[in-house]
């Protein structure tokens, strides 16, 4: 059976994947945000990648450990913009925009990120899921920022 093209419900589908990435990670929901990985699935970082549930579990609980994501209420948020969607009902890819804020102990507000996601994405028994996931880090940290007085 030849795959449909891609409806608005699929592409509302992959639109919850990707949005429910964001909320799972900075809420600490390890379980759910694993969820949205086949079994298989491979996260691609900028310095690591990442294979299989037990991979995948790992990545998270070091972003965790290294006080990368933090709960209740979170101390970092990721805003990802409308991604750009191509495929057909079992399969597609997603390009989407994120920016990664975070506060300090000063309550200062921090953007230790601007990047984007490439997505893979297939959807199971009605359900979108990440086969491969590449996050491009295209600016990363202080050392991209620009100080007020040079800008």
């Amino acid at each position: 059976m030849t795959a449909q093209p891609l409806s608005a419900e699929g592409r509302l589908g992959v639109m919850d994947l990707i949005a429910s990435y964001a909320f799972y990670l900075d809420s600490c929901d390890i379980e759910a945000w694993l969820g949205n990985f086949l079994p298989d699935g491979v996260l691609e970082s900028m310095n690591a990648v990442a294979a299989g549930q037990d991979q995948l579990r790992a990545w998270v609980n070091e972003r965790i450990a290294a006080g990368k994501v933090a709960a209740n209420p979170p101390q970092l948020v990721h805003f990802v913009g409308l991604p750009l969607v191509r495929g057909d009902s079992e399969r597609c890819s997603a390009r989407t925009y994120c920016v990664i804020l975070d506060y300090n102990a000063q309550n200062d507000v921090r953007v230790p990120m601007v990047g984007r996601y490439e997505d893979t994405c297939v959807q199971l028994d009605g359900r979108w899921f990440f086969e491969r996931r590449i996050i491009h880090g295209d600016l990363i940290g202080a050392e991209r920022r620009v100080p007020p007085a040079q800008r």
